[in-house]
C-alpha cells in the first residue's frame, strides 16, 4: 500500500502544480501549504524510482544449489540428459548467476542448440561475476558460427588476454577464425605463439612458413627455422636456417653456426660445404681442414673439397691422395662424387694418364645426366680415341644445333637465359669438336706411315675444323683460345698470311696467362723461322722466341723454346751460338722429338761436325725413316 500511497500523493501534487500554473491565485485557508526544496527532491527521487525500477528477480539459492549438485551427480554417472535438465533448473532458480548462465550455454551447444546458446551466453555476459577466458571463448566460438566477425575478434582477444595467451585450444580456434577472415598479419603473430606449444607441429609450421614467404619476410623465415631447431633439435631446420642466411648474404652468421658443428651427420656436412663458398680460398681451405681434422665433420664430401682446393693451388700430389680417398665413399652422393671425378680427370689428364682420366670421365658422365658429356668427348680426343669422341660430338652438335625451348616456357627473362645457355653449349661443342678434328689431323700428319687416305682425311679434318671455327667466330670472336686454334689450323693448311693476321691480333690483346702467351709467341716465332721467307721475318721470329723464353725461363716449355731459339740462330747463320743453345736442352726430355734431332743434326752439319751429325740423323731416322732431312743426308753421304 505504501507504493500506491506515494503514487496517489504524486498525482495530487502534479495536479495541484498544473492548476497553479493555469489559473490566478485564489485565497484558501489561512495557513496555505507550499512545496519546499525537500519536497521537490523527494518527488524527483520517487519519479526516478518509478521510471527505472525493474521487476524484482526472484532467487531461490537453496533450490539452485540442490539442482546444481544433482546436475553434477548426473554428470558423474554419465547421464548427460538428466544433468542438462537439472542444470537448467539450477539456472532458473538463480538467474543472476553468471557461472550458471554460461554453464547452461555450454550445454546447449553440446545439444546442438547454437542459436539458443548464443542468446543465453549474451544474457549471462551482462551478469555480475567472475569473467573467465572460457566464457569469452564460448562467445567467440558462437559468434564464429553466426559470422559476426567483429564480435568474434572482440571475444577471442578478450579470452586470450584473460588467459595470458596460454590457452592452446583458444589460440588454435582463433587461428582458424583468422584464416577465415584472411587476416594474415595477425595470423602470423598467433602462429608464432601457438607453434612452441605444439612443438612446431609440421602442418602448422608449413602454414606459417608459407605465410612468411608470401609476405616476403625472409628474416622471419630464417628465425622460424632457428626457433624450430632450438625447440626440436631437428638438424634439417638448422640446415634450412643456414640456407636462408646464405641467400640473404648473412655469411658471418652462417659461418658462426657452421663453426659449432661437431658431427659427421649429413646436415653438418652440407652446412660446412655450403659456407665454404662464402670464404676466400685460403680461409675456406683452412676452415675445411679444421672441420675435418679437428671438429669431427670427417666426411668424404669435406675431404673432397680439401682435394679440390689443393688441385687449384697446384698441390697435385696431395690433391690426388685426398680425392682418391673420398671418391669411393661418395657413391650415394652424386653431387659431391662428380666433383671428385672431375678433379681426378684433370689431374690424370695433366699427367697424360689417359686411361685413368677416361675412367673418371666416364664415371662423371654416368652421374651427371649427360652434363659432362663434352668433357668425356674431350678426354677421348686427348687419348686419341677419336672413334669414341666423334660420335659423342656428333650427337651433341645435333642436339644444340636444333635446340628449342619447351613450349610451356613463357617467362621472357627465363627464356632469354635458356637461349643464352644453349648458345654457350653450342659454342663449346664447336670448340671441342674442332680441336678434336685438328688433333686427329695432326696425328696423321706426324705419322710417316700414313697412307694417302689418312693424309686426305687430315686435310678434310682441318677443312671441317675451319668451318666450325668460323661458325664460332660468327657468334663470338672474343675468345683468344679459339682464335689461336684458327691461326694454327690455317698455318697447317699453308695459308700463312691469314694465319699470321690472327697471331697479330692475339699479340695485340694479351689476355692469355704467361704460360699460354709464351706458347703462342713460340709457335708464331718458330713458324716464321721455319718458313724462312725473308731475313726480316726470321729476325721477327727469333725475337718472338726470345720473348717466349723470357716469360717461361723454368717452365715446362723451356726446352722447346731453347730449341726454337737455336733454330733461329741457325737461320741467322750464327751456328756456334745455335749449338751452345742446343747444349742447354735436356736431351732426355726431347729423346722422342724428331724436330729436336733434326735441328741438332743440321747445326752439327753446318759446323762440320759430321760424325756427331751422323749420330743425330740416325736417331732421327729411327723416329721417322722418311723424314726429308734423313733422306737428304743419307742420300748424299752413304
Amino acid at each position: 500500500m505504501r507504493h500506491v500511497f506515494f503514487t496517489w500523493v504524486l498525482s495530487l501534487g502534479i495536479a495541484a502544480l498544473c492548476a497553479c500554473s493555469s489559473a490566478p491565485a485564489q485565497k484558501t485557508d489561512a495557513n496555505p501549504k507550499t512545496l519546499t526544496a525537500a519536497d521537490s527532491a523527494l518527488v524527483k527521487k520517487v519519479t526516478e524510482e518509478v521510471v527505472t525500477k525493474q521487476p524484482k528477480v526472484e532467487v531461490d539459492l537453496e533450490a539452485a544449489h540442490q539442482f546444481f549438485f544433482l546436475a553434477k551427480n548426473m554428470e558423474m554417472r554419465g547421464d548427460q540428459r538428466q544433468a542438462n535438465f537439472f542444470w537448467k533448473q539450477a539456472y532458473k532458480a538463480d538467474p543472476t548467476s553468471r557461472y550458471l548462465g554460461f554453464g547452461l550455454a555450454e550445454r546447449l551447444v553440446a545439444e546442438g542448440e547454437d542459436s539458443l546458446a548464443l542468446v543465453e551466453a549474451q544474457k549471462a555476459s551482462q551478469l555480475k561475476g567472475k569473467k573467465t577466458a572460457a566464457q569469452y571463448a564460448l562467445l567467440a566460438r558462437l559468434y564464429v558460427k553466426t559470422g559476426l566477425v567483429d564480435s568474434c575478434r572482440k571475444y577471442f582477444v578478450l579470452g586470450l588476454d584473460s588467459s595470458h595467451y596460454q590457452d592452446m585450444n583458444l589460440l588454435y580456434d582463433y587461428s582458424l577464425f583468422l584464416e577465415m577472415a584472411r587476416d594474415e598479419k595477425e595470423l602470423v603473430r598467433v602462429y608464432d605463439l601457438l607453434l612452441p606449444k605444439v612443438n612446431y607441429l609440421p602442418t602448422l609450421f608449413q602454414r606459417q612458413l608459407s605465410l612468411l614467404l608470401d609476405m616476403g619476410r625472409d628474416s622471419a623465415v630464417v628465425e622460424l627455422f632457428g626457433k624450430a631447431h632450438d625447440a626440436t633439435g631437428d638438424k634439417q631446420m638448422l640446415l634450412q636456417k643456414v640456407r636462408g642466411l646464405m641467400a640473404m648474404k648473412r655469411f658471418k652468421e652462417a659461418i658462426a653456426i657452421a663453426d659449432t658443428l661437431t658431427s659427421a651427420k649429413p646436415e653438418d656436412e652440407e652446412i660446412t660445404i655450403m659456407v665454404l663458398s662464402a670464404m676466400p680460398g685460403d680461409s675456406a681451405y683452412a676452415f675445411a681442414r679444421k672441420k675435418y681434422y679437428d671438429d669431427g665433420v670427417k666426411t668424404p664430401a669435406v675431404l673432397c673439397f680439401i682435394g679440390q682446393y689443393e688441385y687449384d693451388i697446384d698441390m697435385r700430389d696431395s690433391a690426388k691422395v685426398h680425392l682418391l680417398a673420398s671418391v669411393d665413399k661418395l657413391q650415394g652422393q652424386p653431387k659431391y662424387a662428380n666433383r671428385a671425378y672431375l678433379g681426378l680427370v684433370n689431374i690424370f689428364a695433366s699427367e697424360q694418364n689417359y686411361a685413368e682420366a677416361i675412367k673418371y670421365a666416364e664415371k662423371s658422365d654416368s652421374v651427371s645426366n649427360g652434363d659432362t658429356r663434352m668433357l668425356l668427348a674431350s678426354v677421348y680426343a686427348l687419348a686419341d680415341k677419336y672413334e669414341k669422341a666423334f660420335p659423342l660430338l656428333d650427337s651433341l652438335m645435333k642436339f644444340w644445333e636444333t635446340w628449342k625451348p619447351l613450349p610451356g616456357v613463357v617467362d621472357s627473362a627465363k627464356l632469354v637465359a635458356m637461349k643464352n645457355e644453349a648458345t654457350v653449349k653450342y659454342l663449346q661443342v664447336l670448340d671441342i669438336y674442332s680441336r678434336a678434328l685438328i688433333g686427329e689431323a695432326l696425328d696423321f700428319e706426324k705419322d710417316f706411315r700414313a697412307d694417302s687416305v689418312k693424309k686426305a682425311r687430315a686435310l678434310d679434318n682441318r677443312a671441317r675444323a675451319e668451318v666450325m671455327l668460323e661458325k664460332f667466330f660468327a657468334t663470338d670472336s672474343s675468345y683468344s683460345r679459339v682464335r689461336l686454334s684458327m691461326a694454327m689450323n690455317l698455318e697447317r693448311l699453308k695459308r700463312y698470311d691469314e694465319s699470321f693476321r690472327h697471331f697479330e691480333v692475339l699479340l695485340s690483346k694479351p689476355d692469355f696467362s704467361p704460360h699460354e702467351m709464351a706458347s703462342t709467341l713460340n709457335y708464331y716465332g718458330y713458324t716464321l723461322l721455319e718458313l724462312n721467307r725473308s731475313k726480316a721475318e726470321v729476325e721477327k721470329g727469333y725475337k718472338l722466341v726470345l720473348d717466349a723464353l723470357a716469360l717461361e725461363k723454368d717452365g715446362d716449355g723451356k726446352d722447346a723454346y731453347l730449341d726454337s731459339k737455336a733454330w733461329g740462330l741457325y737461320r741467322l747463320g750464327r751456328f756456334d751460338e745455335a749449338y751452345e743453345a742446343m747444349q742447354l736442352i735436356d736431351s732426355k726430355k726431347m729423346s722422342r722429338d724428331d724436330v729436336f734431332w733434326e735441328h741438332l743434326a743440321a747445326i752439327q752439319e753446318a759446323l762440320g761436325l759430321t760424325k756427331e751429325a751422323r749420330k743425330s740423323y740416325k736417331k732421327l731416322q729411327k723416329l721417322n725413316p722418311k723424314h726429308p732431312a734423313v733422306l737428304k743426308f743419307f742420300g748424299k753421304k752413304k
